[in-house]
């Protein structure tokens, strides 16, 4: 089988390290262009990489020719990259081509408009699932704490479907509940704010929900959560965190569980159709 050439846009977070790792050990060639405002490792994604560049989220027209100088044939979108930066940034003529076609700037709409233009110059975009497949958890409590044994299902429930509401229109992936009450919703401020917003407003009884969107597209933006994200509801003095099965990457799971554990935390993940 013919070895792919990948390239990897690597944003926040620990993700862009594990697909990259993934990425080697296919023996396929990578290129790894560390995003300047956003990449957080640097120098461990350099020791892994066949070439290495860092480069502003504004050019992406030297982002393209690099792909191009390089042969690249497949790409892969790794870590968080913020909408805000589209308020901060200078951009080359080719992003500002690439936004002026879209009229409402959302994630999906940018995510889009970037695989169109990789299509355009012989790039295939890889699916996250086929990169993060070992780190999607299926159906399970994995706390000692457990949703099962409170009343929170109707919470839940009524979660998920709100959730899935302001995933159709693109404008996040996560909610709090509290007894009945939505607490907050995810919007540009992204998942740890409202989860900590959410948590605080519950005081002690809400819990955090994260979903794939109904029309999830598996080769940007699944769900994602860690470490931080547990930690920062348990500040909040949140009381866990569900997310949906088979759509949500954990990073560090072992971590995870050991830290809900010690903070009698609800960990879990479940389908809606489970609950």
């Amino acid at each position: 089988m013919e070895k792919r050439r990948v390239a990897i846009i690597a944003g926040y977070g620990s993700l862009p390290l594990i697909g990259a790792k993934h990425i080697k050990e296919k023996g396929d060639y990578l290129l790894v262009i560390a995003l300047k405002e956003s990449c957080t490792l640097k120098d461990e994604l350099k020791a892994l990489a066949d070439d290495y560049y860092e480069l502003s989220v504004g050019l992406a027209g030297k982002i393209l020719k690099t792909m191009k100088k390089h042969n690249i044939t497949h790409a892969l979108l790794s870590g968080k990259v913020e909408i805000k930066l589209l308020h901060s940034l200078r951009f080359d003529l080719k992003a500002v081509l690439i936004l002026a076609k879209i009229s409402l700037k959302s994630t999906d709409s940018i995510n889009l408009a970037i695989i169109d233009e990789l299509k355009k110059i012989g790039v295939d975009m890889i699916s996250q699932k086929e990169v993060y497949s070992s780190i999607i958890p299926q159906s399970a409590v994995f706390s000692k704490r457990s949703y099962k044994d409170t009343n929170l299902i109707s919470d839940i429930k009524e979660g998920f479907l709100f959730a899935k509401r302001i995933g159709g229109l693109d404008l996040g992936q996560s909610i709090v509940i509290s007894g009945g009450k939505i607490m907050a919703v995810e919007s540009a401020e992204g998942t740890d704010k409202t989860f900590a917003r959410g948590s605080r407003l519950g005081n002690g009884s809400a819990i955090c929900i994260k979903t794939g969107k109904s029309y999830q597209d598996e080769r940007f933006d699944l769900p994602t959560v860690g470490l931080d994200t547990l930690k920062n509801i348990a500040k909040n003095n949140g009381i866990g965190l569900i997310m949906e099965s088979g759509e949500t990457i954990v990073v560090d799971m072992e971590k995870c569980i050991e830290y809900a554990d010690t903070h009698n935390l609800i960990f879990a993940a479940v389908k809606e159709n489970e609950l």
